[in-house]
């Protein structure tokens, strides 16, 4: 349906603004030699029916979209070209119809003689209103679009939000926190040291944590400060099976990013990659600037044969709604397996707070 047939106020606002276009065709018949009656009579209905008539130039426009280059103007200049000439050919003989019509009202009986010497005009004049309805038209496609990508970028945004608060509901890992306290438990009879050492760390991580949850951006810093926290936890688990490598660029460490984005591909590395090798392996993170965008990319062993572990898909689809909600197409997103390397790489704008 056409956008002004759906909605009472646009389509009166749409002929209200046709009453000048009566008036001006009203004048132009007086400058004729027309009468009052005749001129009126006759640009009234037929402006009625040209601003419904023309209403056709929206389907058209629908259908021959406006490109950014200037290549498909041509195409396009020729279909609104013979539209135009077909309309206001249409509207012209309308006009003769109806003037053959109101002839049978008294005191209008010249009509048709008038309207056929007036055809021309009335020829040119269609051409010309048709061409201002496809502009017209045009704006209006043009609006929808930008109020759609409004709607769009609203529904991204509350997506985003709402990934946010799962992803705050879900930063006290009860797997890990049950892991830890088990090793805890075991480290107290065979290494008293160890076990405080551990008590600590947890109480860190927890604490660093619970801190970030409250905001929702931090300098990648402050992520890398928790992740180390964490996985100071991991090293007392898994010991020698549990290696870091990590290079990151103090350039990157002040751009904001939305808060826990980091700590579930961390934990996704553990739990689904290095956890499951019975020798262990390296878990590489690393964080660099390249043309205004930070790169950050963490990196695990896996097993190639294992099929793809349950829950590894939802925390890494998490990961790149909130990336995309935050930063929409200035940012990317990617994860993949490659000769038994898990690797997740994300890359977002540089911004820092002011």
């Amino acid at each position: 349906m056409h956008p002004l047939l759906a909605s009472r106020a646009r389509l009166g606002a749409y002929l209200l603004g046709w009453a000048p276009i009566a008036l001006l065709l009203t004048g132009i018949a007086r400058s004729q030699g027309w009468s009052w009656a005749e001129a009126g009579s006759l640009a009234l209905p037929l402006c009625l029916l040209a601003a419904f008539l023309f209403l056709s130039a929206w389907f058209l426009c629908r259908a021959l979209p406006l490109g950014r280059t200037v290549e498909g103007l041509g195409a396009h200049g020729a279909a609104w070209g013979m539209a135009a000439v077909l309309m206001g050919g249409l509207w012209a003989g309308l006009a003769w119809m109806l003037a053959r019509m109101l002839a049978w009202i008294p005191g209008l009986g010249a009509l048709p003689q008038r309207v056929n010497t007036a055809l021309p005009v009335l020829t040119g004049l269609g051409i010309l209103l048709y061409l201002a309805s496809v502009a017209l038209s045009y704006l209006m496609l043009a609006q929808d679009r930008a109020l759609e990508a409004e709607r769009k970028g609203a529904e991204l945004q509350l997506l985003a939000q709402e990934s946010e608060l799962k992803a705050l509901r879900a930063q006290l890992n009860p797997h890990f926190l049950f892991n830890s306290l088990n090793s805890l438990s075991a480290l107290t009879a065979v290494d008293p040291a160890r076990a405080r050492e551990m008590c600590v760390l947890l109480s860190d991580f927890l604490r660093r944590s619970l801190g970030l949850g409250e905001r929702r951006l931090v300098p990648l810093r402050e992520e890398l400060d928790l992740a180390r926290a964490y996985l100071a936890i991991e090293q007392i688990r898994f010991g020698s099976r549990l290696q870091l490598a990590w290079a990151v660029d103090p350039e990157a460490e002040p751009a904001l990013l939305p808060t826990l984005l980091l700590q579930p591909l961390v934990e996704n590395a553990i739990k689904h990659g290095i956890a499951a090798l019975p020798e262990g392996g390296t878990l590489s993170l690393s964080a660099e600037v390249t043309e205004g965008h930070v790169i950050l990319r963490v990196e695990n062993p896996m097993d190639g044969d294992a099929p793809t572990p349950q829950g590894l898909g939802i925390g890494l689809r998490q990961v790149r709604q909130r990336l995309l909600g935050r930063f929409g197409s200035r940012a990317r997103f990617e994860a993949g397996v490659q000769e038994a390397l898990h690797r997740v790489t994300l890359v977002f704008p540089l911004e820092t707070e002011p």
